[in-house]
């Protein structure tokens, strides 16, 4: 139902807009961070490329819808979106002035263990796959449960060059972090 779309996007607007404030607001400083092609080229080869190419070699598969356009489906992703996103700005929250979109360290960069990050290190990327997961659910295309995959082991990569950025600052304060925490799925990876 286009209804049910149109409210999934303006929730991922309304996010959007928050997160680019809150960025906004939350400026500090920058001591190290990764260069933007290098990230970006990641971006291209774990979510662009996969998209050209399943539409080259399966045209038409991405509008295939895998779940029943049915509103229990929709207030079930709706729901779960919203508990996705809750936490990435929970996690935004607790990260303050340490956040970048970028994996950096600020100046007077701090470990942060308070919050999600109890739970998960990087508790907005989990957070954003629940909410991508959320809308795969509420939208129901096969294409969208993909390009959750694909955004999933794009997190995973930048959480790797993140804590090497991490580990190179904080030692073995985050060796024993990495060692009580997992990654983006608690009590999994």
């Amino acid at each position: 139902m286009f209804f049910d779309d149109l409210l999934i996007v303006v929730v991922w607007a309304v996010f959007y807009a928050y997160w680019l404030i809150s960025a906004y607001l939350t400026r500090s400083p920058v001591k190290r961070r990764q260069s933007r092609w290098t990230f970006l080229s990641y971006g291209v080869i774990w979510v662009v490329l996969p998209i050209v190419l399943l539409d080259i070699f399966a045209p038409g598969l991405e509008s295939l819808r895998v779940l029943p356009d049915d509103p229990v489906f929709f207030v079930i992703g709706l729901v779960i979106t919203l508990t996705g996103l809750a936490f990435a700005i929970w996690a935004r929250v607790h990260l303050g002035k340490n956040w970048s979109g970028l994996p950096t360290i600020r100046q007077d960069h701090t470990l942060v263990r308070t919050g999600p990050y109890r739970y998960v290190r990087h508790p907005i990327y989990s957070g954003l796959t629940l909410a991508l997961v959320g809308t795969a659910i509420g939208i129901g295309y096969l294409a969208i449960f993909f390009g959750v995959i694909l955004v999933f082991v794009l997190f995973l990569i930048k959480s790797h060059l993140e804590e090497q950025f991490l580990l190179e600052e904080f030692g073995e304060q985050y060796e024993q972090y990495k060692r009580e925490v997992k990654s983006i799925i608690p009590f999994v990876i």
